[in-house]
């Protein structure tokens, strides 16, 4: 409260202020860029030191502000990873760049000559959105509730502090913002069940409206009314709550001889959820049958350097192998690849955009780029077997928070007279070889829903399978995604290989399970 009072009485100043520009950077959908978060805000904290300096009249205001930011901080850059991945932590982090940080900005920068300088563009808005969007993504998958999230401790470690009153409405708003108005109300009441009347930056009737707000949009209309009605006996002439109160009397008797429509199906596959919890549904008969060996016998380079795999499964086959590319490798091509990232795309070559359906950013590395990457390409060969002529480029990929990909397939369905591919020319997706190249603390599998089966990231290790039958047609069981981050970073490496130039590796067949 003391630093909005504050802000409202230099609030005039703001009016000749010309606002500090932001560029839309999108840190949310990949964790390394959010990482960068912290660096930018570290350099701020260093800026504003400086500042206080010059103005001693502001000093014991900014000194407040100060201390609080660098708290923060310091238990953000004890674990950076962590932190920027947490998507609670992550929320505050870029709410406070968003919102605090530029009241900061313009107060520092009135009639003044020093301002805050970064080299590093400011998240947005959007970044926000993208945050509780991620937030409310892994509150569905792994059956999370707000009151635990907000405790800062979930399955048994503690990520994060306990939230205040102010910053669980925050989240609340935003993602009413989102429309996502289910998580909302829960956020919301987590803020109401919090509030006291020491709880600084909102009072208990700002929370009560944006409760009966989101709880309207969910059709629950009359416990809607009833907050609304609290809020005119603790302040008769608030206007929203006033704005509020006939409609949601109308609502209520059209519920009354209508009905609610019926509630929109989650977007979510089959077993999805509950394979990203890591509930295998296979039967343990099936499980006994899976082994794991040394591969020594296709290439005169395995017969010195074997490859350690182990059957996931049987029909259609998946293995993986362990201890592929080393820790120097890895740190190579994520190195190589972080100027490059950009946000990841879904579609084919006629068609691409963004969706939401998948959150992570990635870049392509070609073989002549560096050695590794040509040595992984050759590493690849070797362990399917598949001529890398007819492969795609390395795509690295960054999940960022609750960073995911929907059930999908690799493989394209070709419309008729077109080719699938086109811009490559080599036929269609024939098999996929997934590097994992980091390991994630909570969450990040890759499951097949219609096998009943995931596999959960080991740094190291990679996932072969094939997405085409022996006779060259789809194989619609190899349905797979991308489960949500909830702690860590998840860094993988993809190699799509094409089905023209692999005829003698893998003999076409009229019996699809040959």
């Amino acid at each position: 409260m003391e630093a909005k009072l504050f802000f409202f009485a230099i609030g005039w100043w703001l009016c000749c202020y010309h606002p500090w520009t932001n560029v839309h950077g999108e840190y949310y959908s990949s964790v390394e860029q959010m990482r960068k978060l912290l660096k930018l805000e570290e350099s701020l904290v260093a800026s504003l030191g400086q500042y206080i300096k010059l103005h001693e009249q502001k000093i014991e205001f900014l000194h407040r502000q100060r201390d609080l930011l660098e708290k923060e901080l310091k238990k953000g850059l004890k674990d950076d990873i962590e932190y920027s991945s947490n998507p609670v932590s992550a929320f505050l982090m870029v709410n406070r760049l968003v919102n605090d940080w530029e009241r900061l900005r313009a107060f520092m920068d009135m009639d003044v000559g020093a301002k805050l300088q970064n080299t590093t563009e400011m998240p947005t808005h959007e970044d926000l959105i993208g945050v509780v969007e991620g937030l409310a993504r892994l509150q569905d998958m792994y059956e999370l509730n707000a009151k635990e999230m907000a405790s800062g401790k979930l399955l048994d470690r503690t990520i994060g502090r306990q939230l205040k009153t102010a910053e669980c409405y925050e989240i609340g708003n935003k993602l009413t913002a989102a429309k996502s108005y289910r998580h909302a109300v829960s956020w919301l009441r987590e803020s109401l069940r919090l509030w006291t009347m020491d709880s600084p930056g909102v009072s208990k009737v700002e929370v009560m409206n944006a409760l009966s707000y989101a709880l309207s949009h969910q059709g629950e209309y009359e416990e809607a009314l009833e907050l609304t009605q609290k809020v005119l006996k603790l302040q008769p002439d608030n206007q929203r709550a006033l704005n509020s109160k006939e409609p949601l009397e109308k609502w209520i008797e059209y519920k009354k001889q209508h009905g609610l429509p019926p509630p929109v199906p989650e977007p979510y596959v089959k077993n999805y959820p509950s394979l990203c919890r890591g509930d295998d549904q296979r039967p343990a008969k099936e499980l006994a049958k899976l082994r794991c060996r040394y591969e020594h016998n296709r290439t005169p380079f395995l017969r010195i350097s074997p490859l350690k795999l182990q059957e996931v499964n049987h029909d259609p086959m998946i293995v993986m192998y362990h201890d592929v590319i080393s820790n120097k490798e890895i740190d190579a091509i994520i190195s190589i690849s972080k100027p490059l990232m950009h946000r990841s795309m879904v579609g084919d070559d006629h068609e691409k955009a963004v969706s939401k359906t998948r959150t992570s950013s990635n870049a392509w590395l070609d073989d002549v780029m560096h050695p590794v990457v040509r040595t992984l390409s050759q590493r690849t060969e070797d362990m399917t077997n598949l001529a890398m002529t007819a492969a795609e480029r390395l795509q690295v990929g960054n999940y960022g928070i609750g960073g995911h990909y929907l059930p999908h397939y690799d493989y394209a369905v070709a419309e008729e007279g077109k080719e699938v591919y086109p811009s490559i020319g080599k036929g269609n997706r024939i098999a996929t070889v997934m590097y994992y190249l980091s390991d994630v603390a909570i969450g990040g599998a890759t499951v097949f829903p219609q096998l009943g089966l995931g596999v959960f990231p080991q740094k190291g290790s990679a996932i072969f399978w094939y997405n085409l039958h022996a006779n060259g047609t789809v194989d619609h069981r190899t349905l797979h995604g991308a489960c949500p981050v909830f702690v860590g970073s998840k860094w993988v490496g993809n190699k799509w290989i094409h089905e023209r130039g692999q005829e003698f590796r893998r003999s076409c067949e009229l019996d699809p399970k040959v």
